[in-house]
């Protein structure tokens, strides 16, 4: 009995081995026949829904696979012989089922496409697609998807999805290309990846290496049911693109129809964000000291309109939170909301769309206009600590808004230099000159720390006080702007001293009756009781209406022009002698100030020794 188990177990060894000798030396017959080459092309147009076309019959080899090789493949829509093929290939090796073929059938497991170029010409709001096939397995399983969608679009019945083995599709050298008044604009070059879906009803992945816009990107993405997102639904997502300009990610759900919707968790980082403005080509321009950028929070919405909520966003090393809305709905994209910060640099923020001023003397452009007119911005910021050049900042409250090529930001509270000051910019295009409006208000602040580190060497005043400056100006440069602006300065100050300036040294040098340069009584500090100064600005020169400083015994007046754009002086001042209630008791010394702001020149005025001098001459002398 035993003999009889090992002889049975021998001959069906036996019959195996010989089946399968027997398949090995069949396969080059059945590989050869007609039916199998020509089921080759079927089987591609009949998964495709495009018309097929090969230039020369398929190679098949049967060892160390059972493989097909297609030379110059070109794929088109049905009736559009005179079209361009909607996809072509030098070369595309297939893996075939040996068992299929026995049967006399063609079933794909791998498809590699050698130097394949896809061409692109339906717009969607999510991105472009080829031209719809006008059937085949493909488009039915869609179709059939989306009537499971239809059915119940939130929990789909995922069970009456096609289950159609798809398989492997790898590609090298790739490219893809847009296609615009017939002729085709590559997008991507040098794609080389897979994608990898083993059926269609199971998830499927994407990665690829490439070219876009001269900058090599990798791309990794991943749907748990991609079929559905084919057919208009939803489905879980992931994605991730790398550049050397910017890294994008995406976790969550996704919906790419006409009716596209996004929610999930997103990022973006960019090491400058000049640069990757540059390479998105989306003509917003980014300032010039602008660098790296990070965004990340959950999205939700659609293509045209997203909301970023627990948005946290990072400008050049300035962390902040908040809740973001960009929308691209309108002719203009744009970005609003509110960000809160624990530090912030504001020259670092304004650089994203105002130039850097290097030198006072140089004209500088008022405002990107390109980022002016191609992006609206409303955004409201808060920050604890903020720094706006020199100047650090607490408490800060402000806004910046960009639209239609009107530019605003305001600053509505903040603390510095132990008080609180307001400031704003307006700029509004006017034909070819921008009308533009400057604010500034300063209150119950610490006037010599503040004109200390804004860079003031000399004539310092060591007091608290009050300031106050409204210019409108037009102009295309600051430059300009400031040299035909119109409106007021004033300043009042409480107690304190003007260092770099003896008034006593002053008087004996000015009765000398010679030229001498102000650093000359340089030494020391002026003690004063209050200061008061306003001056009507037109044509970009300040005429000084009101200039007293009230000494000790003493009553100092400045009248005069100032150019603001320049730095010459053309001042006339006076120093006299006052009572207790401010009266002038004695004959006042008058002089001339020249020169310039940095290196000031008093020419002392002869007075007739018989002329009186009025009592409101600290007030009223003229240059």
């Amino acid at each position: 009995m035993q003999g009889q188990v090992v002889r049975r177990t021998i001959i069906g060894l036996a019959a195996l081995i010989v089946a399968g000798v027997g398949l090995v030396l069949a396969l080059p017959w059945i590989a050869s026949t007609q039916l199998v080459r020509d089921r080759i092309a079927y089987e591609l147009s009949a998964w495709s829904g495009y018309r097929v076309q090969l230039s020369q019959a398929p190679r098949i080899d049967v060892w160390p696979t059972f493989s097909a090789h297609l030379s110059n493949v070109a794929l088109y829509e049905w009736g559009g012989h005179d079209s361009r093929p909607v996809l072509e290939a030098e070369r595309v090796d297939i893996d075939l089922s040996a068992l299929a073929a026995l049967r006399g059938d063609v079933v794909f497991s791998k498809l590699a496409l050698e130097h394949p170029l896809l061409r692109l010409t339906k717009a969607t709001p999510v991105f472009d697609l080829p031209p719809l096939p006008g059937g085949g397995r493909m488009s039915r399983a869609i179709d059939t998807a989306s009537q499971v969608v239809s059915a119940n679009a939130v929990d789909p019945d995922l069970s009456g999805l096609p289950r159609d083995a798809f398989g492997q599709v790898t590609f090298n050298d790739g490219r893809i290309a847009v296609v615009e008044e017939g002729e085709d604009q590559v997008i991507l070059s040098g794609l080389t990846g897979q994608i990898g879906w083993p059926a269609l009803d199971r998830p499927a992945t994407l990665t690829a290496n490439g070219v876009w816009r001269s900058e090599a990107i990798r791309v990794e993405a991943s749907s748990a049911q991609p079929l559905l997102l084919l057919a208009g639904g939803t489905s879980p997502v992931r994605l991730s693109l790398d550049a050397a300009p910017a890294k994008l990610r995406f976790d969550g759900a996704a919906n790419l129809s006409a009716n596209s919707f996004f929610d999930g968790q997103a990022s973006f980082e960019t090491p400058s964000l000049r640069r990757a403005l540059e390479w998105s080509r989306t003509d917003i321009a980014a300032g010039q000291t602008i660098g790296a950028a990070k965004l990340s929070g959950r999205i939700t919405g659609s293509a045209e309109r997203l909301q970023i909520e627990e948005a946290a966003l990072d400008l050049a090393g300035s962390p902040g939170t908040g809740v973001l809305e960009l929308s691209t709905g309108g002719a203009t994209p744009t970005i609003a909301g509110s960000i809160a910060f624990d530090q912030l640099n504001l020259g670092t923020f304004l650089a994203a769309f105002t130039p850097q001023i290097d030198k006072v003397d140089e004209a500088a452009d008022l405002i990107y206009e390109t980022a002016a007119r191609q992006l609206n911005l409303d955004l409201r910021l808060s920050a604890r600590q903020a720094q706006l050049g020199d100047f650090a900042l607490a408490g800060l409250a402000a806004t910046a808004q960009l639209k239609n090529g009107n530019a605003a930001f305001d600053i509505s509270d903040a603390s510095a230099f132990g008080g609180t000051i307001q400031a704003g910019i307006r700029i509004e295009p006017a034909g070819r000159a921008n009308e533009v409006e400057l604010r500034f208000l300063a209150s119950e602040i610490d006037v010599g720390a503040m004109t200390l580190q804004a860079g003031a060497k000399r004539f310092v005043p060591q007091t608290r006080g009050n300031l106050s400056a409204i210019l409108r100006g037009k102009g295309n440069d600051w430059n300009t702007v400031i040299s035909t602006s119109e409106g007021t300065l004033t300043a009042n100050f409480g107690p304190g001293d003007i260092v770099g300036i003896d008034v006593n040294a002053f008087l004996a040098r000015a009765a000398e009756g010679r030229l001498f340069p102000l650093s000359e009584v340089a030494e020391g500090a002026m003690p004063i009781r209050g200061l008061q100064f306003s001056a009507a600005v037109g044509r970009g020169l300040a005429r000084i209406d009101t200039g007293s400083i009230l000494l000790e015994g003493r009553r100092a007046g400045l009248n005069g022009i100032v150019p603001l754009a320049g730095r010459a002086l053309a001042l006339s001042g006076d120093i006299a002698p006052v009572d207790g209630q401010g009266q002038v008791t004695g004959e006042a010394v008058k002089f001339f100030v020249g020169g310039g702001w940095d290196e000031p020149f008093i020419s002392p005025m002869i007075v007739n020794e018989a002329e009186t001098p009025p009592e409101d001459a600290g007030a009223d002398t003229q240059p």
